[in-house]
């Protein structure tokens, strides 16, 4: 007896100083948020689910396996992608819709078109084109899968777009200041292999909904004829703006009011305001009836059960998300994190950020857990999430024995960079404004949290520009985050001769000939903070027809010329849409 307590004693004693020297290590193993399972940690040979991801200012989309989180390729399109939207015959589903597999459409809101790629080969097939001065920011699919509108951020106008045709018809949103921003449009409540919500209603009136994010309110739009009919209050600066697959709300994310508004789609008015973490960007739905909300500053995701109208939980994320998406079986949610701070190894002047998969299966042991974690390029805006069963196997022959090319297709290959020319430079300490150098105007800007400064950049057209930005911030407002990249993007006819990244304290520099008079909205095209969207200027190409705004310019001439593949540094070759506007489609 003594015996065993002697060695009582000292088994105690030792416990005692391990637990005096190592406590950090207990600890980090109890909060370690990196740890995963070992069976997820075994990433499958072959993925069931396919995420295609829009890749911001890489101007690519990129493909990835769900759930290895493993990268398979990345599709050329353009400049800067924002939203993706698979081809599917009605606009019913999640976010992912139900997809066909045939075709995705993305927004390049720096070269204001609509790429399409075709999903069964993989490559970029078309580009829609879309008129001056419009601003694309985001799209989505109409009920008939035949439509896309779009919303157009920099001029307050809407857009309804025939996919076969890509003829469109705008309308105007005023007044002035209107910045249309996220939309979507509801559904009637059809299930998956037409198995029905018990909330379906094959007579539920279908609309269009957009956030607008300077008006503060949600745009509601008759689809046809195509008109604004009401604008509902929301809270302050509305983000993502979404439709739940049950047809009975759409859920708009008040970024500045760290609030969800939820939408009665039959009374047209907000049901419900639940307060969220700080900063919600954007919304995703399962089938179980659950949405779930980025919080860009709360580094965070709350999950929100709409048959209850309350929230129900909340993930933590690293770092900063941004967009998110959810996988098509209901058990997977997607943080696109914005900032990966101090999670990678230094890879040059400028570094991956991040996405992080996540468990929403209740049922799960890891529920609530990061399973994943993966540095990713560009800056990634939405993505979509398809079964991989939906896409042909191409290997083994397979092309050989009856494959989907029945005429020829033709692939477009972007050449949006060869005719740019940026340069990196040493912090540029000159004062912002205009200097004549010779035959170039060079311009001299500074950028910070959250704008630039000079504002508003006036040249003649036919002037030789020299422009110089520079990244004068410490860390980006009031998210303290020292490593944060801003933008420099002049949209339309010169969004493929911009596009500077920014990293802080160094100076970009692009050059160019300034030959579509207008006028062009300058915007950040990497996301910077909360007030990103803030983060505006204008350039103006006075012409022939005297100081250029919104209505005086070359606009008609540039859409003619860039359906020519006539602009420089524009898409060439290929089957590009019409740009003509019709009062009906």
């Amino acid at each position: 007896m003594k015996v065993a307590g002697r060695l009582s004693f000292v088994l105690a004693v030792i416990g005692f100083f391990a637990w005096l020297i190592l406590p950090g290590v207990t600890i980090a193993a109890d909060r370690d948020w990196h740890t995963t399972e070992e069976s997820l940690n075994d990433a499958p040979l072959k993925d069931t689910m396919l995420m295609y991801n829009a890749g911001g200012t890489d101007g690519s989309v990129a493909v990835f396996g769900i759930p290895s989180m493993r990268t398979y390729r990345h599709i050329l399109v353009g400049v800067d992608l924002h939203e993706n939207v698979f081809s599917a015959p009605t606009n019913e589903g999640t976010k992912n819709l139900y997809p066909d597999g045939k075709f995705m459409y993305v927004n390049d809101k720096a070269a204001n078109t609509i790429g399409v790629i075709n999903l069964q080969l993989g490559q970029l097939e078309r580009i829609i084109s879309l008129p001056f001065p419009f601003g694309v920011h985001h799209i989505s699919l109409g009920p008939d899968g035949k439509t896309l509108y779009a919303s157009g951020e920099y001029t307050g106008k809407m857009a309804k777009i025939d996919i076969a045709t890509g003829k469109n018809q705008v309308i105007d949103w005023g007044p002035a200041p209107s910045a249309p921003d996220y939309l979507d449009i509801n559904k009637k409540g059809m299930g998956l292999n037409g198995v029905k919500y018990p909330t379906y209603d094959a007579n539920r009136k279908q609309y269009l909904f957009s956030g607008n994010y300077y008006h503060s309110t949600v745009g509601v739009f008759e689809l046809n004829p195509f008109k604004l009919i009401k604008e509902i209050p929301v809270g302050k600066n509305p983000h993502g703006t979404d439709a739940e697959p049950k047809g009975r709300y759409v859920q708009v994310a008040d970024k500045l009011s760290a609030t969800i508004s939820i939408i009665d789609v039959a009374t047209l008015a907000v049901k419900k305001v639940l307060p969220v973490g700080a900063g919600p960007l954007h919304n995703v739905f399962d089938n179980k009836g659950n949405a779930f909300t980025s919080c860009f500053v709360a580094d965070s995701i709350v999950k929100t059960s709409l048959d209850r109208l309350e929230t129900v939980d909340e993930y933590p994320v690293h770092y900063r998300i941004g967009h998110i998406a959810v996988s098509p079986d209901d058990n997977l949610v997607f943080a696109l994190n914005k900032f990966s701070t101090g999670l990678w190894s230094p890879t040059g002047i400028r570094w991956p950020v991040n996405h992080e998969m996540i468990d929403i299966n209740e049922k799960s042991p890891t529920y609530g857990k990061t399973l994943k974690i993966i540095p990713v390029d560009g800056e990634p805006h939405n993505a979509k999430v398809l079964f991989a069963n939906l896409i042909k196997d191409w290997t083994m022959g397979q092309a050989e024995k009856g494959g989907l090319l029945s005429e020829a297709t033709p692939e477009i290959r972007p050449i949006h960079v060869g005719n740019s020319r940026i340069t990196h430079l040493p912090t540029d300490t000159q004062k912002p404004g205009i200097v004549q150098k010779g035959n170039v105007k060079e311009i001299h800007v500074k950028a910070f949290s959250y704008g630039y400064v000079p504002r508003q950049i006036r040249v003649n057209k036919g002037d030789n520009v020299r422009i110089i930005v520079t990244n004068i911030d410490k860390a980006a407002g009031i998210t303290k985050n020292p490593d944060v990249i801003m933008g420099f993007t002049i949209y339309g006819p010169y969004g493929t001769r911009t596009m500077l990244h920014l990293s802080r304290g160094v100076s970009v520099m692009t050059e160019f000939v300034a030959d579509i008079a207008g006028e062009y909205e300058i915007f950040c095209e990497t996301f910077c903070g909360p007030l990103h969207l803030e983060m505006r200027a204008a350039f103006f190409v006075d012409g022939p027809k005297g100081q250029s705004n919104l209505a005086v310019g070359d606009y008609d001439e540039a859409s003619e010329q860039k359906q020519l593949g006539l602009l420089p540094g524009q898409i060439e070759g290929g089957n590009k849409a019409t740009v003509k506007n019709l009062d009906q489609i």
